[in-house]
């Protein structure tokens, strides 16, 4: 059976198609606004290079030239293009309104210098224009360069003259004033409403960036603001709005900055985006690396040679994103199931990648000269920002859906452990209640039947030496309940610690193997019987585990160089039957050696030593020495986060 798709799904779906197809359609548009379907008068284009940029109109007229159709793309140098075009002037009736002229259109608006020569024109220089020259001076002012030329009565060539430190990709047209005015009018909406939207996103980005902090968002806002920037002067607005007080060399600046930055803060923002795929240590250091080109652009600007700055410029559109689409390919966010695991797939970015390769590919070669370029290729770099764009929107949309998912999941979980921790903490105090009931109820009758034992009976110490067992399992088992419930606490006073070791080696069962070597007093404020009760233990553990009828050495003494001061004490005895203790499971709770199972016992007595030691603020460790099993008892001889009262017991 095939679950339906959820209600908040489908309008996530609805919305990212939605978009998806606005942002295409309105891309369509833009695309086709760029290329006017009005009439051209040019009939004929050849092209000339002069290296020396010194040849006159004259000379060049009796030179040979290579024919081309569309736009001429020369790349970057700093050789003058001579173009020639055959105007025809009966191609189209003449306008109503203008008919002795008609209007020579000019793109791109970046290009510095062009002069037009015309045989009709007075001393053959028909006008100058390029973003060299003041827009102000321009007859026709727009979002392109226009120039208007004489009609003329029968065909003849206009010779046009260009210099550029940008890229000399060119394209010209010649049309009637009315064929081209209303072209233009549509052109400038749509062109108008792409600035509109990159600023849009613009403003978006940087306002989620401010309440969000989020790196790539602001990155994204970033790279639209000065893609904003870059597409008012690559499309004309700039030029169009150019106060007349203010220089056009300022005009021609601003252009190549705007281009140097639009390129490196798009280059940041992939650098961030590809990061959150989890890419290698070494090809993350190359990325980072890609962001050095911006400072040394903008110092070849600043040294005067914005040729240089502006074709780095340009080959970093051609290989970056080539190195993008490699980088994405090798990142390994995709193979980890954490929750960092990227919110799009690897296919929807390998194919995001693939795409935008291929739309720079078509701007980038034209823009060097290595291949013939379109008019579509002059707004390829726009065509990115709405790609990009879209990109982030459905990953936000997505990611929002993501997240919004694994709270609920969260929340569910959590709500889940509480119910189970409730329902484990009834089971445990439950337990608690029951083993303190039978602690008590078996304490009884083992006292009973100490008391009725016949000291003179058959196998009387052996009985005593069973209850006395029995007796200190159900003591451990209540000791180990009370740190469960951390309800244990040192309660200090001052004692001796060679006498409380006297009372524990006394209280064993076979106290005659026991040496015990102490000089004098060592006084102490800390808890007798938890002291009593680790002493105890461990002489009475070496009892049972060490070699049969061999000495048990205890020594007790003060290291004179511990800060704060301390007691050392050490129980040595050599191994027995049991072997060697497991250093590394020693003090786990429950843990017993297969050969110690042979005596009584739960497991929980160097457990429960090494957790009282802790409640005073000392340690029990296993340091075995020649050949022998040996355990350090190191206590403070000043309380440590202890409650001081008088000594009770509060064991048991």
């Amino acid at each position: 059976m095939v679950n339906p798709t959820p209600p908040a799904d489908l309008k996530k779906n609805a919305f990212i198609n939605f978009v998806f197809r606005w942002i295409l359609s309105f891309f369509c548009l833009f695309m086709l606004s760029g290329h006017v379907l009005a009439r051209d008068h040019v009939s004929q284009r050849a092209w000339l290079d002069d290296p020396s940029a010194q040849l006159s109109w004259e000379e060049v007229q009796t030179l040979p030239l290579e024919p081309f159709s569309g736009m001429l793309s020369r790349g970057f140098g700093h050789s003058a293009i001579w173009l020639k075009l055959r105007i025809d002037p009966f191609k189209t009736s003449p306008s109503q309104q203008d008919p002795d002229r008609l209007v020579m259109r000019i793109r791109p608006v970046y290009l510095d210098d062009i002069q037009v020569y015309d045989p009709l024109a007075p001393n053959g220089l028909a006008g100058q224009i390029g973003d060299l020259q003041h827009p102000g001076h321009q007859t026709f002012r727009g979002l392109d360069m226009m120039l208007p030329i004489a009609r003329g009565e029968q065909s003849r060539d206009i010779w046009l003259r260009l210099a550029s430190t940008s890229t000399r990709q060119i394209e010209v047209g010649v049309f009637n004033v009315e064929d081209l005015s209303g072209r233009i009018l549509k052109q400038s909406l749509v062109f108008a409403g792409y600035l509109g939207l990159v600023a849009l996103l613009a403003v978006w980005g940087l306002v989620y960036w401010v309440f969000g902090r989020e790196a790539l968002i602001g990155a994204f806002g970033l790279k639209q603001v000065f893609a904003l920037l870059f597409a008012t002067a690559s499309l004309g607005h700039l030029r169009a709005f150019w106060p007349d007080p203010w220089p056009a060399s300022l005009l021609n600046q601003l252009t190549s900055i705007f281009s140097i930055m639009a390129v490196s803060t798009a280059v940041f923002f992939h650098v961030l985006l590809i990061r959150d795929f989890k890419p290698p240590v070494w090809l993350r250091r190359l990325l980072w690396a890609l962001l050095a080109l911006l400072p040394v652009k903008l110092l070849i600007l600043a040294l005067g040679w914005p040729t240089l700055a502006l074709q780095i410029n340009m080959h970093e559109v051609l290989l970056t994103p080539l190195f993008f689409l490699l980088s994405v390919l090798l990142c390994k966010g995709w193979d980890q199931a954490t929750p960092e695991h990227p919110a799009l797939s690897k296919p929807v970015v390998v194919g995001f990648y693939i795409t935008m390769t291929s739309f720079l590919l078509v701007a980038a070669l034209p823009a060097l000269g290595w291949v013939s370029g379109t008019e579509i290729g002059l707004y390829i770099v726009q065509a990115h920002g709405l790609l990009t764009a879209f990109l982030i929107l459905l990953m936000l949309q997505y990611r929002a859906h993501v997240i919004k998912r694994n709270q609920s999941q969260t929340a569910l979980a959590f709500e889940r452990s509480l119910l189970q921790s409730q329902q484990d903490r009834r089971m445990l105090e439950e337990q608690e209640k029951l083993l303190t009931m039978l602690a008590h109820e078996l304490k009884t009758p083992l006292a009973t039947m100490t008391m009725r034992l016949d000291a003179s009976a058959s196998g009387s110490p052996q009985i005593r030496q069973a209850i006395r067992e029995m007796n200190n399992v159900i003591e451990r088992c209540l000791q180990i309940t009370q740190f469960g419930d951390r309800r244990l606490v040192a309660r200090t006073a001052p004692l001796d610690l060679v006498n409380t070791l006297d009372q524990a080696i006394a209280a064993c069962t076979q106290a005659q193997r026991i040496e015990l070597q102490a000089h004098g007093p060592i006084k102490a404020d800390s808890d007798s019987q938890l002291v009593f009760i680790i002493l105890h233990n461990l002489i009475e553990n070496a009892c049972k585990y060490g070699a049969p009828n061999e000495a048990i050495r205890v020594t007790a003494h003060v290291p004179p160089t511990a800060i704060p001061p301390i007691a050392l004490i050490e129980v040595i005895n050599p191994p027995g039957p049991s072997g060697w203790p497991e250093a590394d499971k020693l003090f786990e709770k429950y843990y017993r050696s297969p050969h110690a199972r042979r005596q009584a016992g739960t497991g929980l007595g160097l457990f429960l030593e090494r957790q009282l030691a802790q409640v005073l603020g000392g340690h029990v460790d296993y340091e075995p020495q020649d050949g022998c099993i040996r355990f350090v008892v190191r206590i403070p001889l000043e309380a440590i986060n202890a409650t001081p009262v008088s000594p009770e017991s509060h064991l048991g």
